[in-house]
């Protein structure tokens, strides 16, 4: 816990949510109004010049200590927290913004990460690889809080060192892996690639780096263990956890994903239904995963389609193919309505007979509110899939799954309101209203759209440099559509 004088006691007037939301706060434990929200209350401290002193409750006992080459040993909480960093215990204070960039960044809300990866270390750790990629994030996550150039350069240093050893240490681990199919490593390199991948999206503004370490690293990983590997223990729980990040990339680049395959999506199913733990907004959540990943692989089977128009005459075979894809464009948009009537998103997308009560649609749990946001922003990407290349269907002769300009615009504005919630209420990951956020981008034509777009990724970039590359995207995109709005 935090103790004075150091603990900055004067500056926690608000909780965390009240904070992010500029409300008055109560000052209790929960305050009044995460009461009256239903919501978590949280108490975080300010980032200072010197690192918080933290000590032990007295009554907690370390169960194990973890020596690091040339470091002090670590200590580790019945509960998981890392206990008694101070400034000149570098690997004890980098855990410990490990453990608050974990607090702060949800991935998807159906898991708890940290607990896989300090369990990984209290049980053994045979190569560094996993602990040096927590490190690094942690140094990384303290070289963006802390207010002291000159600390945040020490910090960014440390944080590429741990980076580049966990990189050395993966390497090797996986040429084990191969060599002797050793299968108790693949939940420690499963979970080092996808923290290696999130160190990269904090600090290279490309995506590059993150995409080399999911394409190759994770995503090879899982595929490798085939779904067997994944139907229980920790890795059935980093699948749940990683799930979310390889279907983004999957539909953010228009690209296949092994997600598409009958065998992950039977293990989805399966994951869903044998849980005990998650809720029903929770598991709505899982599904509506599946139809992202399913869009996105119609998405390029349709760009295949569109391409061998261009290059040839229509054939038989053609026709069949785009028959086949204008189907199954139906039937995704009609298990995406499916979902909405069942999850009770936003009565505007059921039939008017269902839009009895409109606060039963309004989100509020933290998977409700991702839910919906991605609803939305898949709803416009299915009608993109076949609406960007309406010239080539209509010569076909084809019906689509499209939506009119007003369905369009009211998606981008439930887009931008429900990003707005997730940033100002809860805890989950910035990262994940990137897809979201690019979707409503492409079809936002009102300045104050762009405005909110631009002050939404500003955010993220706050925290995840990749946000930039987002930025400059749809900056050029829509200084593209006014240069032709003005030729016309």
């Amino acid at each position: 816990m935090l103790i004075g004088p150091f603990d900055r006691r004067k500056r926690r007037h608000r909780c965390d949510s009240c904070t992010r939301s500029h409300l008055k706060c109560s000052g209790d434990s929960p305050c009044s109004t995460c009461v009256k929200r239903h919501q978590p209350c949280h108490y975080l401290v300010a980032a200072q010049k010197k690192p918080a002193i933290l000590v032990d409750q007295g009554r907690q006992q370390t169960v194990d200590t973890y020596p690091v080459q040339g470091r002090r040993p670590v200590s580790i909480s019945t509960n998981g927290v890392i206990k008694s960093p101070t400034p000149s215990d570098t690997t004890l204070l980098y855990f410990s913004y490990y453990h608050v960039f974990l607090q702060n960044n949800k991935f998807s809300g159906l898991e708890t990460p940290q607990e896989d990866t300090l369990y990984l270390m209290k049980h053994g750790d045979p190569e560094t690889f996993l602990r040096e990629a927590m490190l690094s994030l942690g140094a990384l996550q303290a070289s963006k809080l802390c207010g002291v150039q000159k600390s945040k350069r020490t910090h960014y240093q440390s944080a590429l060192e741990s980076y580049m050893r966990a990189i050395a240490g993966l390497r090797h681990a996986l040429s084990r892996s191969g060599r002797n199919n050793n299968p108790h490593l693949r939940p420690g390199i499963l979970w080092a690639t996808l923290l290696l991948g999130l160190f990269e999206l904090m600090n290279d503004a490309t995506g590059d780096g993150w995409l080399q370490h999911l394409v190759h690293g994770t995503s090879q990983a899982l595929i490798a263990g085939s779904p067997s590997a994944c139907i229980s223990g920790s890795c059935g729980r980093f699948f749940t956890e990683s799930k979310v990040f390889e279907v983004c990339r999957a539909i953010m680049f228009n690209q296949p994903s092994f997600l598409a395959e009958d065998g992950w999506l039977a293990l989805s199913a399966s994951l869903r239904s044998s849980s005990t733990t998650w809720g029903e907004s929770q598991k709505a959540l899982d599904v509506l995963l599946d139809i992202v990943v399913l869009c996105s692989s119609l998405r390029v089977r349709a760009e295949k389609l569109i391409k061998s128009l261009q290059s040839s005459v229509s054939s038989p075979e053609i026709a069949e193919q785009a028959q086949a894809i204008s189907l199954q464009g139906f039937s995704l948009r009609s298990q995406l309505r499916q979902w909405a009537s069942a999850n009770h998103t936003f009565p505007v997308f059921r039939d008017s007979s269902a839009r009895q009560n409109p606060d039963e649609s309004v989100p509020k749990t933290e998977s409700q509110l991702l839910g919906a946001a991605y609803f939305s922003a898949t709803s416009i990407y299915l009608s993109g899939v076949f609406d960007y290349e309406m010239f080539y269907w209509q010569s076909l002769d084809l019906p689509t799954s499209t939506l009119n300009e007003n369905e369009i615009q009211l998606h981008v504005a439930i887009i931008l309101a429900l990003s707005q919630r997730v940033l100002d209420e809860t805890r989950l990951s910035p990262l994940l209203l990137l897809f979201p956020l690019r979707v409503a981008s492409a079809r936002a034509g009102q300045t104050e759209q762009k405005e909110q777009i631009l002050s939404l990724l500003g955010r993220v970039r706050s925290n995840f440099a990749v946000a930039g590359a987002i930025v400059a995207d749809v900056t050029n995109l829509w200084s593209r559509n006014v240069a032709v709005e003005v030729s016309l």
